[in-house]
């Protein structure tokens, strides 16, 4: 039996397979989708090229675990800081906020470089699962401002925000172009 470098079997397998995903992380926002393979990551990750195949069945499955880890890091943000204001414009203020200043910190580069990866469709739709799920909290927060159609509000304010990712990715001021989504989304609900 090999050696393992945690206190468990258990704890090994997942510092190995969290290795794998960090390398896999570093290599698709450095030299994109194509840069991933068995060899690429397990080099990077300090591990035997064999190993990679303990933890994923396919390039596509590690995909899809890079993706679910920044999906669910991204969602726990939001969400943590939605918990620190009250119901109403000040959290979809702070939602706004949030995702912008995330996207300008580059916690976004990672979802643009996996929207290249050729997936099956229903993994491309179980990582679209991840993405709607991140709209969930936005919902939520225009449901508390009383709209009774938030799902379709939010998809809106995604439009928005899509838009505002692409100027910031331009080299716009994130505060600045929050502030001025913040201003365009309030001024457009309804009343």
């Amino acid at each position: 039996m090999p050696k393992i470098s945690a206190p468990s079997v258990p704890e090994h397998r997942e510092a190995q397979r969290a290795a794998l995903i960090a390398a896999a992380e570093a290599i698709l926002l450095a030299e994109g989708v194509a840069g991933v393979g068995p060899r690429s990551v397990t080099e990077r990750a300090g591990l035997a090229r064999s190993s990679f195949y303990d933890y994923f069945p396919s390039k596509n499955e590690l995909l899809v675990a890079v993706a679910t880890k920044a999906f669910e890091q991204w969602r726990r943000e939001i969400e943590a800081e939605l918990a620190r204001w009250a119901p109403g414009t000040e959290r979809l203020k702070a939602y706004i906020a949030t995702t912008l200043r995330m996207a300008a910190d580059g916690k976004h580069d990672l979802a643009a470089v996996l929207q290249q990866a050729e997936l099956t469709p229903s993994r491309h739709e179980d990582i679209r699962a991840l993405h709607d799920a991140l709209f969930a909290p936005l919902a939520a927060t225009l449901a508390e401002l009383g709209l009774t159609d938030s799902h379709s509000w939010a998809a809106l304010i995604e439009g928005t925000l899509n838009g505002a990712l692409k100027l910031i990715d331009h080299g716009a001021d994130h505060e600045a172009v929050a502030a001025a989504v913040q201003a365009f989304v309030l001024e457009g609900l309804p009343r």
